[in-house]
């Protein structure tokens, strides 16, 4: 069923828009360009209002949406938390949250890193925000890291193979030619 929402910016009321998935809700219009401030853990980050509505992540989907008749970005105030300064609060490690942000800003090109346990832990927050293209990245990375260790070990293995090779050399013929 389609619901008619009135849409509130700062309280004025500023055109009627029709929205599937939700009756009428308290909720806020912004333009892309609007910064929005959110507090993950503790730790505040700001961003765009345009980057948590492009980021294709199902837990920031379920309060912010693109108008089609407007183009505003749409704000569900009462799906979020928030803090005692007005920012969205999430219930995360804001250390993480910083490549999850960095995620949605650069997308594919975000710059993961090396470390398996922080990778891990990573992919728990793709899962957690619904975004598989970010647990997708994770996961090649995590890939990529294992066949590297495996390749560094190879080396290591040859060239313990070589020392040895030489060591047996070296004692069986008397370090003679």
């Amino acid at each position: 069923m389609l619901a008619r929402a009135s849409l509130h910016s700062n309280g004025a009321d500023m055109h009627t828009a029709e929205y599937a998935d939700y009756k009428k809700e308290e909720i806020t219009a912004h333009h892309a360009r609007d910064l929005v401030h959110i507090n993950a853990g503790g730790t505040r980050f700001t961003t765009l209002y345009d980057t948590l509505a492009q980021s294709k992540s199902s837990y920031f989907l379920n309060f912010i949406r693109i108008d089609r008749t407007t183009g505003k970005i749409v704000l569900l105030k009462q799906r979020t938390i928030r803090d005692e300064s007005g920012a969205i609060f999430v219930n995360r490690d804001g250390r993480l949250f910083a490549f999850v942000l960095q995620f949605m800003r650069d997308g594919k090109n975000t710059v993961l890193p090396k470390d398996k346990d922080l990778l891990a832990q990573l992919r728990r927050e793709a899962d957690f925000f619904g975004m598989e293209i970010f647990k997708y990245l994770i996961q090649e990375t995590l890939v990529d890291l294992e066949k590297d260790q495996r390749a560094s070990h190879l080396d290591i293995s040859d060239i313990r193979n070589s020392v040895n090779q030489i060591a047996n050399n070296t004692y069986y013929t008397g370090g003679r030619n």
